[in-house]
């Protein structure tokens, strides 16, 4: 319920995906970071104006492999998720121990083609 102040003060249909050093609360919800360090928690909230559709999300968590001549890609991380369809947010937290650029996509459920949100950040050592 915390977010509904700022969800709706202008936010458009689409989802938004935000990362912070700090928990997500409706103060830091306004100071998004893209830049983080090795081991550090990397709080994000996802929020869906419209709410969920789906019970269940994927978040997945992709990095920029260094070590191909195209920017190859893998997936570093996937986890599913149990979602409270009552509320327009989700909130939760991942540490990454390697240095890089990722960026996290969600998907529903009902939908693995095309994301609800995708964000990028960087981990630096």
């Amino acid at each position: 319920m915390f977010l509904a102040p700022f969800v709706l003060s202008g936010c458009s249909n689409d989802a938004l995906l935000y990362f912070n050093s700090q928990p997500i609360t409706k103060e830091t919800v306004n100071y998004p970071s893209r830049n983080f360090a090795v081991g550090q928690k990397i709080h994000y909230v996802l929020i869906l104006p419209k709410g969920f559709k789906n019970e269940y999300i994927r978040v997945q968590i992709v990095k920029k492999e260094d070590k191909t001549n195209h920017w190859g890609y893998k997936i570093y991380q996937s986890r599913d998720f149990h979602v409270d369809t009552t509320k327009n947010y989700f909130i939760d937290y991942f540490v990454l121990g390697e240095k890089g650029y990722y960026f996290m996509q969600i998907f529903s459920f009902d939908n693995f083609d095309i994301p609800l949100a995708r964000n990028d950040f960087w981990v630096k050592g």
